[in-house]
């Protein structure tokens, strides 16, 4: 069976899915960057020395701005976007979360998404903190710009 898997995380539904039947996952799309990390340590392998070993890295320059494409590191609450070109400095870093994203075939931000490959099963855990109490009730209306209402853009898609 194949799945997108949308709003990733550290990818518990592709863990509950895998104590059911054999799923191959097409694409993720998450901005966290650390749960990124996670899912790609969890799921796909990614250890230091896979890290240190992998020899077809595209230039610092060029995973950087690969990273800001995707939004990877955006707080949404701070409207905060992360500077990846400032870890040009840092190149082990910038290649732990590029090799992260392509192992896990991370497309992202949702809202710059322009389409997905047929898969089998599409499943997303959007971000319920705007429905929530904890989250002062701000809503999911589409438009509402809250991150609850990213749950429109899966609906798009």
């Amino acid at each position: 069976m194949t799945a997108n898997i949308l709003f990733s995380g550290i990818g518990c539904q592709e863990r509950g899915f895998r104590e059911v039947f054999d799923v191959k996952v097409l694409n993720t799309s998450e901005i966290n960057k650390e749960a990124v990390l996670s899912y790609a340590a969890v799921h796909c392998g990614l250890t230091n020395e896979v890290i240190d070993n992998y020899n077809e890295y595209p230039s610092l320059e060029e995973m950087a701005q690969h990273l800001t494409n995707l939004n990877l590191g955006y707080i949404p609450e701070k409207n905060k976007v992360f500077n990846w070109f400032k870890l040009t400095k840092k190149p082990q870093e910038l290649k732990k979360y590029w090799l992260a994203c392509k192992l896990s075939n991370n497309l992202g931000d949702i809202k710059n998404i322009k389409e997905l490959p047929y898969a089998d099963l599409w499943t997303c855990s959007f971000p319920c903190t705007d429905i929530s109490t904890a989250g002062k009730m701000k809503g999911l209306a589409a438009g509402s710009d809250t991150r609850s209402s990213l749950l429109w853009e899966t609906i798009r898609l």
